[in-house]
């Protein structure tokens, strides 16, 4: 699945935003799961930016990795 959405940094990396609307849920959400480990950890990319690696939200969404990142 290769969607590409406003704010998508790269081929390699989501936005937290593009990440929030490729798995259909909202940026809120995303942030409180990524805090409990239940979501792929964020990346800092650089001081004021970060992102999510595509491959990890795929295995997130597609491969019932839910509750594994930890």
């Amino acid at each position: 699945m290769k969607l590409r959405l406003e704010g998508d940094l790269s081929p390699h990396f989501f936005s937290i935003k593009g990440a929030a609307a490729t798995c259909g849920i909202s940026t809120s959400t995303l942030e409180r799961a990524s805090e409990k480990g239940t979501y792929p950890p964020k990346k800092s990319l650089s001081p004021k930016r970060v992102g999510v690696l595509v491959y990890q939200v795929e295995q997130w969404m597609f491969e019932d990795k839910r509750g594994e990142w930890v």
